[in-house]
């Protein structure tokens, strides 16, 4: 509700740079009465579009749900292709920054008539059941986040089966046209991605990453479609390594935002947000607590009129009462900046060693203590090119018949622990 005269907004809400207004009519909550919200906005071919978990009304008195339109003549909420009066398990709309075709997305779910799915495809006027995911196995319960155009090629997110190894599952995949593909340098890692943004022709992927497990970042990492950019070691969580996470990504004057859960960019202190400049970590002047006086989590951001803007678990800044949403207004000031050219970190991270022996194609590799690891080597495609079962600290690694070129080194340890390292074939 708005302070001052209690208008209700309903899960989604309108600011005009003073005050918060309801966005046409409302939409309701379920008529179970549980509760609701609107997981983000987006434009396609000129019209907004909402998704989330509320309920539209109709002009029969019925509801339709999770997804809406805005016609702004009317001013009021329609439906897409049909009304969703059940209880689905595809609930989002993606990408945010849609091309020519958007996606709905989540666990396996009928849509509109169509057959159940992850994924299907909206023009504007129908959904569509995506083809491609046909070939994609169900060893449990898939789900799907994002599907988005890079560079000729549709990347997929989410949990679900491996079309190359239906005993697997993978978190991310693209489709070349024809067939599934690991991502280079992803292959089989397992993390969950919570935010995608192309800029400039470069992929910049965030989620739950750890390099300590084989990522290719901390929180965050770049793409050019063959090789990764782990951004001067990303962002952590120094209490708690493994509860780093990147949840939003924004483009403002010139610098990569992040936000999420991490107290840490580059080894300076931050409340879970900081700016990237290409070649160096900043931390934002600023406390961000939550309600409990732990640092919030910080879900999203946005810019508008010039604006930063980020919305989260918010509590207080520098003591002083804020509310879930708050503006940046503090130019291109900074609490701290990281070494230019930050080296990746590595006290406390255990690290994958390499020397090259004197054999083309073959290189020595130290482990940081000794267990029964599983070595995997991956092509640029994704493609396993070799695998090695050794008992110790220490073991060759024989490339000689593999064409020249990068390769990446997984190392599995019986505990799950995941570290990797680039090798370079001449």
């Amino acid at each position: 509700m708005n302070d001052e005269d209690t208008v209700l907004g309903m899960g989604h809400a309108a600011w005009n740079g003073v005050r918060w207004d309801s966005v046409a009519t409302r939409i309701q909550l379920f008529e179970s009465g549980s509760s609701q919200q609107t997981y983000w906005f987006l434009r396609f071919q000129g019209t907004l579009y909402a998704c989330g978990t509320f309920s539209v009304p109709l002009a029969n008195g019925s509801f339709s749900r999770y997804f809406a339109k805005l016609n702004e003549t009317t001013q009021r909420w329609d439906t897409l292709a049909c009304s969703v009066s059940t209880e689905s398990s595809v609930t989002t709309l993606v990408p945010k920054q849609p091309d020519s075709v958007l996606h709905a997305t989540g666990h396996r779910y009928g849509l509109c008539g169509e057959p159940e799915s992850c994924v299907f495809e909206y023009d504007g006027t129908a959904f569509q059941k995506w083809a491609p995911f046909d070939l994609i196995p169900d060893p449990n319960d898939n789900y799907v986040g994002f599907v988005f155009h890079y560079k000729g090629k549709v990347y997929m997110t989410g949990l679900f089966g491996d079309p190359m190894d239906p005993d697997d599952v993978v978190t991310f995949l693209r489709w070349n046209g024809t067939s599934w593909e690991y991502v280079p340098g992803w292959g089989t890692y397992y993390a969950p991605i919570k935010e995608i943004l192309v800029k400039d022709d470069i992929l910049y992927v965030a989620g739950g990453l750890n390099m300590a497990l084989g990522g290719p970042g901390n929180g965050v990492a770049s793409f050019d479609g063959e090789t990764w950019n782990n951004l001067g070691g990303g962002v952590i969580d120094a209490d708690m390594p493994g509860s780093t996470a990147v949840l939003g990504l924004q483009w403002f004057h010139d610098e990569l935002v992040v936000c999420g859960h991490f107290t840490h960019c580059g080894g300076m202190p931050t409340s879970s947000i900081a700016k990237w400049n290409g070649q160096q970590w900043c931390s934002y002047p600023g406390d961000i607590r939550a309600k409990w006086g732990n640092h919030a989590t910080l879900y999203e951001m946005a810019v508008w009129r010039d604006s930063l803007y980020v919305c989260g678990a918010i509590n207080t800044v520098d003591g002083d009462t804020m509310r879930q949403v708050i503006q940046w207004l503090g130019g291109d000031a900074v609490g701290g900046c990281s070494t230019v050219g930050v080296p990746e970190p590595t006290a406390t991270t255990p690290t994958l060693h390499v020397a090259t022996l004197p054999v083309p194609g073959q290189w020595r590799i130290t482990l940081p203590f000794s267990a029964p690891w599983t070595l995997i080597a991956f092509n640029t495609a994704g493609q396993a090119v070799g695998r090695w079962q050794i008992t110790g600290s220490t073991a060759t690694v024989d490339l000689g018949e593999a064409s020249s070129g990068l390769f990446l080194l997984q190392a599995v340890s019986p505990s799950g622990l995941r570290l990797a390292t680039k090798l370079i074939r001449p």
